[in-house]
């Protein structure tokens, strides 16, 4: 599984989604992931952190979903290292008028101080 979800707490306690991204991300992955944002849902409205492989390759279909996310989280910090898939994500942001509430990082760690302040 390209997405792999987990529960974990930032160094202050505070209640994280932690996706583990690698592989080929298709529309089904994107929607799954999502479904756990929705209202009633387990990290509805809260912080997010992506970790990003350098592997991680996202179908046209799921590049179009993830913008769908925003407003069902407070923050989501995304960590990537690989050049190509930080310019797919680069992207998704610009064409869909990205915000505040999501920035990319280079590093684990400067993105969780960023969820954490």
């Amino acid at each position: 599984m390209p997405i792999r979800i987990e529960e974990a707490r930032t160094p202050k306690g505070q209640r994280m989604m932690r996706a583990n991204v690698s592989g080929f991300v298709t529309l089904a992955d994107a929607q799954s992931m999502g479904n756990l944002l929705q209202p009633g849902q387990p990290f509805h409205g809260g912080l997010v952190l992506t970790i990003n492989d350098k592997s991680t390759e996202y179908h046209p279909d799921a590049r179009r979903h993830f913008p769908t996310f925003r407003g069902s989280y407070q923050r989501h910090a995304a960590v990537v290292t690989g050049v190509l898939v930080r310019a797919a994500i680069n992207f998704m942001v610009r064409v869909t008028g990205g915000d505040d509430s999501m920035k990319i990082f280079s590093t684990e760690a400067e993105a969780i101080d960023w969820l954490d302040s």
